[in-house]
């Protein structure tokens, strides 16, 4: 499978912008042409920009850059410019953080759109190039802004939940999400939490310690197993097959 396109005014140009942009050498990788370059009818030709395909190597190409060529081809065609400005490992992850002018769209509503971009490199990027290690996306640094405001939320409603004596659902959230919220309350003696709902997108329930009702009602395990959205949880849950 190619990672990257490029284009120019001829093949060589093509070529040699896609090895700027990934910062490769020439024996690392394989070209392929996708278009002539050229097209036209009756005689008439038009010049038409250079396409090219590049192929890593085996072996000789880095999950990273694998990695990094082909989400910003995926963004290239969403329409949208971006850079890569940093692919490294965290927590066990493949950790990419993204910069775009266009960073609002690449995260979408709740960080939606990035989690559908997560899910698609997933699948591209096969399991034994990323040696089993998940790629997790970050824009302008969404995640960890999202981990503290998630955070402070859940502190502040555990609080009003202790007060209260009534339990409290927060909105719908992604399975690494969910997960923060757990985490955060996990040592909080006033409060237990618990996941509702079905799908990939559930609500978080934060519910007084004392509540013994309501928490024979809720079976689930308070730390989701799925703390990462990935091609093997997302296909387990939206068919059903947990």
């Amino acid at each position: 499978m190619y990672i990257y396109e490029s284009s120019g005014k001829n093949k060589a140009e093509a070529e040699e912008q896609a090895l700027e942009d990934l910062g490769l050498d020439r024996d690392e990788v394989i070209f392929e042409a996708v278009n002539s370059g050229r097209s036209g009818i009756f005689g008439f030709v038009s010049r038409k920009p250079q396409m090219v395909r590049v192929f890593p190597r085996e072996g000789m190409v880095s999950a990273e850059k694998i990695i990094e060529g082909t989400l910003l081809t995926i963004i290239k065609k969403m329409g949208i410019e971006a850079q890569v400005k940093q692919v490294g490992e965290k927590e066990g992850n493949i950790y990419v953080e993204i910069a775009s002018e266009d960073s609002g769209i690449l995260i979408g509503k709740h960080g939606r759109n990035l989690d559908a971009l997560q899910f698609i490199i997933n699948l591209l990027v096969d399991s034994r190039v990323r040696e089993g290690r998940r790629v997790m996306l970050d824009v302008e640094s969404y995640r960890e802004k999202r981990k503290q405001s998630l955070t402070r939320l859940a502190n502040s409603v555990a609080a009003r939940v202790s007060r209260s004596r009534q339990s409290i659902a927060l909105d719908y959230m992604n399975p690494y999400e969910r997960r923060i919220v757990h985490l955060a309350l996990e040592d909080d003696d006033r409060v237990f939490t618990k996941s509702d709902g079905n799908g990939v997108y559930k609500r978080v329930r934060i519910i007084p310690a004392d509540s013994a009702r309501e928490r024979d009602l809720h079976d689930l395990d308070p730390i989701d197993d799925d703390d990462d959205l990935n091609p093997e949880v997302l296909d387990r849950e939206i068919n059903g097959n947990r």
